[in-house]
């Protein structure tokens, strides 16, 4: 009885679907009590575990306590991929942190994004690692997106209402909305979504008929991003998307050592917001009726 569906972004392939859904839920169920609404049942939310899909079977996991103990030591001369270089300049355009120097577009990009708080200043090798995982999604050589894809399919159920997306999460979410027309989903709901990227949008699939009508099947989009989050760079969807309900928000920086970054982009900030707290009380009485 899945009517909430939830789909993360990058950075969870050493987590598992039932801490991602402990953690989710329990920022959701803040966000909605706080702005007076009823809060679905545990039961009722269900979560779309794809993070292992970018993982070999013979690959373990170095700790929980230091998540970022398990990223490469990636550095920039390891972004030779034209798109990797192309996603790493365009969300550093998208902070204010000052221009750094160094040796080529890619350094510097790069450097400016370590020295953003709304990122949390997060070390070089996690950028890196960050936008690699976009781009194997978006790859069509690779098999991430297959695996994905399968994953999303078995979540949904016929009772499944709303959909909601986080960072790469919400291309994966987009892409296998477009791809199911028979589900009786009503509201997608997309979070700090680089979903406006030309870039990006270049490589869905299914490709987008046409700028301003590439809806999904959904009766609402709400799209929430914030001020101050790099990967949603483009905030309004609308533009390119048709119909979309674009919500900008405040979200403040947090950032924990030893964890992902987190910052204005954080999923947790996000689902506490009472415009995502709306738009999922707005829809499970909609569908219902």
């Amino acid at each position: 009885m899945s009517r909430v569906v939830v789909c993360h972004g990058i950075g969870y392939q050493y987590k598992h679907a039932e801490t991602m859904l402990t953690e989710w839920y329990d920022a959701l169920r803040v966000g909605m009590t706080d702005a007076a609404h009823p809060v679905p049942d545990p039961a009722e939310v269900a979560a779309v575990y794809y993070g292992s899909c970018f993982r070999s079977r013979d690959t373990k996991s170095g700790g929980a306590d230091d998540e970022l103990a398990d990223i490469p030591s990636y550095q920039i001369g390891d972004v030779r991929d034209p798109f990797e270089l192309e996603l790493l300049e365009a969300f550093a355009e998208g902070t204010d942190a000052p221009l750094a120097d160094g040796k080529g577009l890619g350094q510097i990009a790069l450097r400016r994004l370590e020295r953003y708080e709304g990122l949390g200043k997060p070390m070089g090798r996690t950028v890196i690692w960050m936008i690699r995982q976009v781009r194997r999604y978006l790859d069509a050589s690779d098999t991430v997106r297959a695996c994905a894809q399968q994953r999303f399919a078995r979540v949904v159920t016929p009772d499944t209402r709303v959909v909601i997306g986080h960072s790469l999460g919400s291309v994966v979410a987009y892409e296998a909305l477009r791809a199911h027309p028979e589900w009786n989903v009503h509201t997608f709901i997309s979070l700090g979504s680089p979903l406006g990227l030309r870039a990006v949008q270049d490589r869905l699939l299914p490709s987008p008929p046409s700028a301003g009508d590439a809806l999904p099947p959904v009766e609402r989009w709400v799209n929430v991003a914030a001020k101050d989050d790099p990967i949603a760079l483009v905030k309004h969807l609308a533009p390119a998307f048709g119909d979309v309900d674009d919500q900008p928000v405040v979200n403040l920086p947090w950032h924990k050592p030893g964890k992902y970054f987190f910052g204005s982009h954080s999923v947790l900030r996000y689902l506490t917001t009472e415009e995502v707290a709306d738009a999922v009380a707005r829809a499970l009485p909609a569908a219902d009726r």
